[in-house]
């Protein structure tokens, strides 16, 4: 049963797989060389439910967005609550709700991704698990430098929110006292998609021209070279 564990967590999680290798495995197997058994049901394939399928992350990312419901509880309003923004303690349920709606819908696509093979645009086979990579092509060591960006992006990104918060009366704004007209409404939401477009193609313009952007931040994610056709 542990094998069959290992080779499942294998593709459904690297970092799952990369700690039941160390019990079960010798350490020069760190890939089960087989695909899980198509037989396998969508319920089967969840393991998006933990952060980079480690635990560890999970649960401080649990923490950190429970350290916010504390401090709602805890602290009087009228030191938390910025003007021109949400309420503190709705400001926290956004930020729980994002990390939810992100979590659902990522297993989502991984247990469609393998309880339906037959609508794949790549064939399953072509993935390197004969080389001890994952079903993206990252080798260990690429694995385990994600794993700590990951635990990095995730804490800096919790700062960068709580500085917004703070420091940026409006960023998270709150409900309007009356109720903007609707030209107003589909202007607003016109710009903004204008702005958001021109600032993330820069953004990710720089990430791959930007020497130090690339080599710190951006390579990461292109360490991944077979998509899985999601």
């Amino acid at each position: 049963l542990a094998q069959v564990f290992c080779v499942r967590a294998a593709l459904e999680s690297p970092f799952l797989h990369l700690a039941c290798s160390m019990t079960v495995q010798s350490k020069e197997q760190v890939y089960g060389h087989a695909y899980p058994d198509e037989a396998l049901g969508f319920r089967s394939h969840f393991s998006s439910l933990l952060f980079s399928g480690s635990w560890g992350l999970t649960a401080l990312e649990a923490a950190s967005l429970a350290s916010l419901f504390g401090a709602a509880a805890l602290v009087p309003k009228v030191k938390l609550d910025v003007a021109g923004s949400m309420p503190f303690k709705e400001f926290a349920r956004f930020l729980l709700t994002k990390a939810l709606v992100t979590r659902v819908y990522n297993s989502y696509l991984e247990a469609v991704f393998f309880a339906f093979p037959k609508y794949r645009t790549q064939p399953s086979r072509e993935h390197a698990l004969q080389q001890k990579k994952d079903l993206c092509g990252r080798d260990v060591e690429q694995l385990a430098s994600i794993h700590r960006h990951d635990g990095f992006t995730m804490m800096s990104q919790f700062a960068l929110n709580l500085t917004l918060y703070f420091g940026v009366p409006g960023f998270f704004p709150g409900s309007a006292a009356t109720a903007q007209p609707m030209h107003e409404k589909l202007l607003r939401l016109l710009g903004n998609h204008y702005v958001m477009s021109f600032g993330m193609y820069w953004m990710h313009r720089a990430l791959h021209v930007v020497p130090i952007m690339w080599d710190k931040i951006h390579s990461f994610h292109h360490w991944a070279r077979h998509p899985l056709s999601r």
